[in-house]
């Protein structure tokens, strides 16, 4: 019990009241996006990943609310957003999304802070950004564990087994709070999922039955094989301040990820976290918030 007070006070709001907390923006394609928006200074954008949603980031964005506008977002079919059944989610859909709930806040520059799925994300809207076309400016990137260097990328079973045909659907279809969490935990370093943290990751996770659309949300792995050069290049050539806050004990995209992503972003400053697996945002919030801090 005393575990969950702990946790509640550095997360700063549960699960429920940040959703209660959020907004909607309506897309051109009839769908609907939850977002948020606390705090005042310089706009951070905190972009999440699979499986989760933007919860993630509770206990950094509760941090730097104090001298910073953070902007969360889930994409379509994550959170509180709709989770369409049928619909072929894409990179540059959600690419789109960020555009336009960055439109509708009407900020003209921000932070931008990048997750595992948001990473591919985060690179689109970087390619966007070289070739002149995004309709926001970037003046500094934050990327935390995700495949940047695809090479070194390390799928674990369930992620091959989701991007099968038929089989992807099945898997997705038995989903149960207890895989879900079994999986989770694998992917993160010494500090496990406390019942707190995973029954409020639950609440956004199953809201609509999003967690048996697992197999259509991945579909992001087939597009990250074609077009991961491009996106690549995107970060490579991106000359504003960059750091990379890396969770070392990541099996999917750890220290091996790290180590090729030093050789091709020299400029990088990097934040390596020891015993901090694929979630640094929720394994060690304080370091991933001060690391954000300091490219102010």
């Amino acid at each position: 019990m005393a575990d969950d007070v702990e946790t509640n006070r550095r997360r700063g709001a549960d699960a429920a009241r940040w959703i209660a907390e959020s907004e909607t923006l309506l897309t051109s394609s009839g769908h609907n996006i939850s977002f948020r928006r606390r705090g005042q200074g310089p706009t951070v954008l905190l972009l999440h990943g699979f499986p989760t949603w933007s919860y993630d980031y509770a206990a950094v964005a509760a941090d730097l609310e104090l001298d910073h506008e953070v902007v969360t977002l889930d994409f379509l079919g994550f959170g509180a957003s709709d989770k369409p059944r049928r619909h072929n989610y894409s990179v540059p859909d959600s690419a789109d999304v960020v555009e336009a709930v960055v439109s509708l806040l009407g900020v003209k520059q921000l932070h931008l802070v990048v997750h595992d799925y948001g990473g591919i994300v985060g690179q689109e809207l970087l390619d966007r950004h070289r070739r002149g076309v995004l309709g926001f400016g970037i003046r500094a990137v934050t990327v935390l564990n995700c495949a940047i260097v695809y090479s070194a990328y390390r799928p674990v079973r369930l992620q091959k087994l989701l991007i099968m045909p038929v089989v992807g659907r099945v898997v997705a279809a038995r989903n149960t709070p207890g895989r879900l969490r079994a999986g989770l935990d694998r992917v993160r370093g010494t500090a496990k999922l406390t019942d707190f943290e995973f029954e409020n990751l639950w609440l956004g996770i199953s809201r609509g039955r999003g967690h048996t659309l697992a197999h259509r949300l991945i579909r992001y792995n087939a597009e990250r094989d074609r077009y991961h050069q491009r996106w690549e290049a995107a970060l490579r050539d991106w000359r504003g301040p960059l750091t990379l806050v890396w969770g070392q004990a990541d099996p999917v995209s750890g220290r091996h990820v790290l180590e090729q992503a030093r050789k091709i972003l020299p400029q990088a400053s990097v934040v390596a976290l020891d015993e901090v697996g694929h979630f640094p945002q929720s394994e060690a919030p304080e370091a991933v918030a001060t690391a954000i801090r300091s490219q102010r």
